[in-house]
């Protein structure tokens, strides 16, 4: 099901593009500072649309490794947090966060006199 609405789209979005092309075919100077290039208007427009989505792509791709990288940082944080959560007897674990408690009321006494 899913491919025949994607072999759908598909079709659809040919036959639309095969119609402004059909409709755009006339030849249009374009000017660029000391150059100048003739071609059909539909033509332009999609170089021009496709130097777009080309520049979207090298821009987003850099975000995207990073991203991808500080997930995988978290998860091994995480993985490792679990482990020695797990390596924890439930008693040290309430010694520990009772300490923690306690260290950080005697931060906040000695902030607030």
């Amino acid at each position: 099901m899913k491919k025949l609405g994607t072999l759908t789209i598909a079709a659809i979005s040919l036959i639309a593009i095969t119609i402004f092309t059909l409709q755009n075919s006339q030849v249009v100077a374009v000017k660029l500072f000391f150059w100048e290039a003739k071609a059909s208007l539909s033509l332009i427009l999609f170089t021009t649309f496709s130097i777009a989505i080309l520049i979207a792509v090298v821009a987003v791709v850099p975000t995207i490794y990073h991203l991808k990288k500080l997930r995988s940082q978290s998860q091994k944080k995480v993985k490792s947090l679990v482990e020695e959560k797990e390596k924890l007897s439930e008693p040290e674990a309430k010694n520990i966060l009772y300490n923690s408690q306690e260290e950080n009321n005697q931060e906040e006494n000695n902030i607030n006199p």
